[in-house]
């Protein structure tokens, strides 16, 4: 698994390099014995704050500035009760405060990578909302494979981008890797989709909107308990939700 989770952060698809760079002058490795969870009391304390700051400022600013809509809330409460992976396709910049609006009243951790610990400002921030560098270090994988179980054991919420890398505003979904259906398989938890989408604008945003506005989708829930934990069956389980999300993307843009 160890090689395999690092080959899940590497690509040979152009469609898979970062199209947004950022300016990067620190240097960051996860290193052995990295606190993954955040569980100490300041740490907590400290997400919850920033938690409700990011509440206050995106939810309007998500609504009024990219016409976000929220459908299927509702499969959100068939899960509300345990630790499980979410998954999303990843086509904004800020497609991480649409997961963290959505869902206020669970711990969230975000799996993403280590260069985004190099980002000034962005770094401490990120940090703070429980991101989780995924280790450059083959040693290290194991230890990243373990936090993430506790994780889940906890009763929080792993949130991962399968496709890894940011496309902003592509219209489908792309190929996945899979570790986050390594951990879910593992984990025996459910599987929460959602499919970000693009609609042309309307109303008042026809005047002051040159991109389309955006609809997030949470999907019915995919459970794992009878699956066995082999790589053809996290294999399996990987393209099925992609099929899911590819299909459900792919009908709404072609409507």
């Amino acid at each position: 698994m160890n090689t395999d989770m690092q080959n899940n952060t590497g690509n040979s698809d152009p469609l898979e390099e970062h199209v947004l760079h950022f300016w990067q002058p620190y240097t960051f490795k996860t290193a052995e014995g990295y606190d993954y969870l955040r569980r100490g009391f300041f740490k907590r304390l400290s997400n919850t704050l920033l938690r409700i700051v990011v509440a206050i400022l995106f939810n309007p600013l998500n609504r009024m500035i990219l016409g976000l809509k929220v459908e299927g809330r509702e499969n959100i409460r068939k899960v509300k009760h345990k630790g499980y992976v979410f998954i999303t396709n990843h086509v904004h910049a800020v497609d991480c405060t649409f997961i963290d609006c959505l869902i206020p009243f669970k711990r969230l951790y975000y799996v993403t990578l280590e260069s985004n610990f190099q980002i000034p400002v962005v770094r401490h921030l990120i940090r703070i909302l429980n991101a989780i560098p995924i280790p450059s270090s083959t040693r290290c994988i194991k230890e990243f494979l373990d936090n993430m179980d506790k994780a889940i054991a906890y009763g929080s919420v792993v949130c991962m981008y399968p496709e890894c890398y940011l496309l902003p505003y592509y219209k489908g979904v792309r190929k996945f890797k899979k570790g986050a259906f390594h951990i879910a398989i593992k984990n025996k938890c459910p599987i929460l989709p959602m499919v970000v989408t693009f609609r042309e604008p309307d109303g008042i945003f026809r005047y002051i909107k040159k991109n389309p506005c955006i609809t997030i989708t949470v999907l019915n829930p995919v459970y794992t308990e009878n699956m066995g934990n082999t790589i053809k069956d996290e294999i399996n389980l990987m393209e099925t939700c992609q099929t899911i999300m590819k299909s459900y993307a792919d009908s709404m843009h072609n409507l």
